[in-house]
């Protein structure tokens, strides 16, 4: 079928003020495809979008794509439903426009889709359903569609409002919720499983709102493993060993061979300073979600220095969830420590002699803070993988300490 001759410039006009290429928007149909359904639904279509009425203007521009898909009335129908603030709906059907103009060579309408898909992808909501249950033992619908279990877990842009989600078990329902999204939020709920047995029509349709199942009131809790670099910098050190094992044997004015220990002699040593190691441990974090999405609660980072000492450290921390990364500070209360071989002097009557010894040295209670830097790597029907970074710094009574482990954790939330 030909293309249809563009508006006139006068009805262009307001689509051009409106964004960043209106005219774009009325390269369409040509001469001689006036007379099928489809071309008549595009211009009624049009002309209700000029005049602002997007609610009545849409379903025609739909039914002319249906009709006759073509990519002028797919970016008309993508623009409508953005004015009617259907955002996920709109940021798709551009996606789908741009992939068309691409293919075709169509360089304008390719510039125009995408500048369209930057300015809508921050303004989109997302939904994250998780089913525990098995896909064999239960089906889930969201907004009257079988949500497929290949999507549990997944991250769904979805427009705001209200969406209904239900489960059943058998073909029997037995949960269902209503999640109301807002424009950017990032929202998580959690199907729970089929009862176990039978219970009466109350216990087995209940019906609540987003504000009592979706990712707000539950526990989160995630454990993990990290290496990462400590470095603790202290001002005074102590013996790591019995001073009495801390022995030399030295030879007297009169000739006489007599041994000579810390727990006999004067023992002089320095203090360790700074040194840098490797940290190796187990971190965890257990918190309740306040609000999607939010969640509040303790963090925890334990592991030996490798090189002798260790880092122990736990405190109150928030996490937020942006997408597929996660963000959180923490308050640290612990201490961290170090300890090395160093050279010491055993002085006696008659002169001097230097030993090696094992020092150690802590910082004491120390206070300090942490930010929990995460990226989301694989997302499961309980939770998610997630790459970790936590960079830390404690400072005490004896000194302080700087470390960034790198670890990774599962998260179930």
């Amino acid at each position: 079928m030909n293309a249809r001759a563009p508006l006139p410039r006068v009805l262009c006009a307001p689509l051009a003020g409106a964004l960043l290429s209106g005219s774009v928007l009325c390269w369409d149909r040509r001469a001689g495809a006036e007379d099928s359904d489809a071309s008549r639904l595009f211009d009624e279509g049009r002309t209700l979008v000029i005049a602002g009425r997007f609610a009545e203007a849409c379903p025609k521009l739909e039914q002319s794509q249906r009709l006759e898909p073509r990519l002028g009335t797919q970016l008309n129908v993508a623009f409508c439903q953005e004015r009617l603030g259907k955002v996920a709906t709109a940021w798709l059907g551009f996606q789908q426009a741009l992939s068309t103009a691409r293919r075709g060579g169509d360089v304008a309408r390719e510039t125009f889709a995408q500048g369209r898909i930057d300015a809508l992808e921050p303004r989109v909501p997302w939904l994250r359903v998780r089913a525990g249950a098995a896909a064999d033992q239960l089906t889930v619908q969201l907004d009257g569609v079988p949500l497929a279990p290949s999507r549990w877990g997944q991250e769904l842009p979805l427009d705001p409002g209200e969406h209904a989600l239900l489960a059943a078990r058998g073909g029997d329902e037995y949960w269902r919720a209503t999640v109301v999204l807002a424009e950017s939020q990032h929202v998580d709920i959690s199907v729970p499983p089929p009862p176990a047995t039978r219970r009466d029509d109350a216990a087995e349709h209940p019906t609540t709102r987003a504000a009592e199942t979706s990712a707000a009131g539950h526990f989160v809790f995630e454990v993990g493993a990290f290496v990462g670099i400590i470095l603790v910098d202290t001002n005074r050190s102590e013996l790591d060993a019995d001073p009495a094992s801390i022995e030399t044997t030295v030879v007297d004015a009169d000739g006489m061979t007599q041994r000579l220990s810390c727990a006999t002699a004067t023992c002089d040593y320095a203090s360790l300073g700074a040194s840098s190691g490797v940290v190796a441990g187990v971190s965890g974090y257990v918190g309740y979600t306040v609000a999607p999405p939010t969640s509040l609660g303790l963090r925890f980072l334990v592991g030996p220095r490798v090189e002798g000492g260790g880092l122990l450290a736990a405190g109150p921390s928030a996490s937020f969830a942006l997408g597929r990364l996660r963000l959180g500070p923490t308050i640290l209360f612990g201490t961290a420590s170090h300890a090395d071989w160093e050279s010491i002097v055993l002085e006696w009557p008659a002169g001097s002699s230097y030993v090696e010894a094992p020092l150690r040295a802590s910082l004491g209670f120390a206070i300090g803070l942490s930010a929990e830097l995460g990226l989301e790597l694989v997302s499961t029907s309980t939770g998610s993988v997630v790459l970790q970074a936590t960079p830390l710094f404690l400072y005490g009574p004896n000194g302080m300490a700087y470390s960034l482990p790198l670890g990774v954790a599962y998260r179930w939330d």
